[in-house]
Order: C-alpha cells, then structure tokens, then sequence
C-alpha cells in the first residue's frame, strides 16, 4: 500500500478515536465507569495510541506521492509568518482560561465571556493546528505531505465543530453564553460587531514565548526536520 495511503488511515484513525470517544454518549458512559480523571487518561492513551504511528508513518516516509507544485521564494516566507502566528495563537489560547476545554472540567471554573485571543476564536488551540497545517502545506508539495499537514487543518475545523455541540449539550449556561459571546470561525465575531480586538487583554508572557518558540524552530529546524528556517 502506498505510504501516503497508509498516512490518510491513520489520520482517519486519530481523529475517529477523537471523535467518538469524546461524543457525548460514549463520554458520558466511560465518565461513570473510570471518573472524570479515569476517561481523560484513556482518553489520551487512545489519542496517542493514533497519533504517534501517524507521525511515524510520516517521517518514515517523507516526500511520498507525486509532487504537486514547486515551493516559491514567497511561499517559504508564508511558511515562516504563519508559523509564528501560530506559536502565538497557541501560546494565547493556553493563557485564556475557557469554559471548553479539559482544565474547566477539572477545576470547575467556567467563564462566561470571551477575553483576549478568544474574541478572534473560541477555539484557538485548532485554529493553530489549522495555521500549522497550512504553513508546511506551503512549502512541502508532496502528496504525502499534504495529507499530513492537511490532516491538521481538517482536524482543527472537524474537532471544533465537534466541541461546540459537545460541550452545548452539556448544558452549562456558562457555556452557551461563551458561545453566543464568540465565534469558531475566526473575526467572524469581530466582523460581525460582536466583539472588538482587546489588544489590552492578550498575555504578554504568551506573546514571548510565542516568538521566542517560533524563533527556536526557525533557527533548529533545517537540523533536526530539514528544509525551512536558517540554512
């Protein structure tokens, strides 16, 4: 079977494992059996139980597939920026606490209203895996590849939907008044008029270690992956 066939399984695997294990069904049944902390560390295990063959089958298999185009000189540079950018979104998303995510659970702190990166998007942890994915999609023209990366971008906007009506149907007011207050699709909100930039509320602790990690990679990337960044 061609590598990049067996790349497209395994994406299908990781995210079916994602989207099953965490509907709200099989989440609540496996809830009552394990508890709360029992589930996520199954979970986990079944996420990396996908994932890491995913990435094996990859990097085993770099350059699979017919080639699709030839990366230009401005691609390269779309790599690079898209990139920080998405260090950045990720390491705001990790400072905002949202009422979404697995810490709101665990700590039963459930914020209502959208604050700093989440007045972009409510879900920017995806929306980074999405920039990550587009970024290598720009300079790794391989069929192969761009299964890999867009398998990031596909999950970003499948897992998020997934997570609106999850975490919807749990019922929590914080959450649906989090939801009415922001937008998946990112500006969407903002464009809309219901919510503004607040360059104010973003973490300026997040914004240096978002460009500090994004400066690393560049820097360590031709050695230890190949391709992009310094030479």
């Amino acid at each position: 079977m061609p590598p990049e066939f067996v790349i497209l399984i395994w994406w299908l695997a990781f995210g079916g494992a994602h989207v099953f294990g965490s509907s709200v069904p099989v989440r609540t049944a496996l809830i009552g059996k394990l508890g709360n902390k029992g589930f996520k560390g199954l979970y986990s295990l079944v996420a990396l139980a996908t994932f890491v063959p995913l990435v094996y089958v990859f990097f085993t298999n770099k350059g699979a597939g017919a080639m699709l185009f030839r990366p230009s000189s401005s691609m390269m540079l779309g790599t690079e920026i898209l990139m920080a950018l998405a260090f950045i979104v990720l390491a705001q998303g990790l400072a905002t606490p949202s009422p979404m995510t697995t810490a709101a659970e665990m700590d039963g702190e459930y914020p209502d209203k959208g604050r700093g990166i989440q007045r972009i998007t409510r879900h920017p942890g995806n929306f980074a895996f999405a920039l990550f994915g587009i970024a290598h999609m720009l300079s790794n023209p391989r069929v192969g590849d761009w299964i890999f990366f867009g398998g990031f971008v596909v999950y970003g906007i499948v897992s998020s939907m997934h997570q609106d009506r999850r975490t919807l149907a749990g019922g929590r007011e914080e959450v649906a008044r989090f939801q009415a207050d922001t937008s998946s699709i990112p500006f969407a909100a903002i464009l809309k008029g219901n919510q503004r930039l607040a360059l104010g509320e973003y973490s300026k602790g997040a914004l240096v270690i978002g460009v500090g990690l994004a400066a690393l990679l560049w820097y360590f990337h031709p050695n230890v992956f190949g391709g992009y960044g310094v030479a």
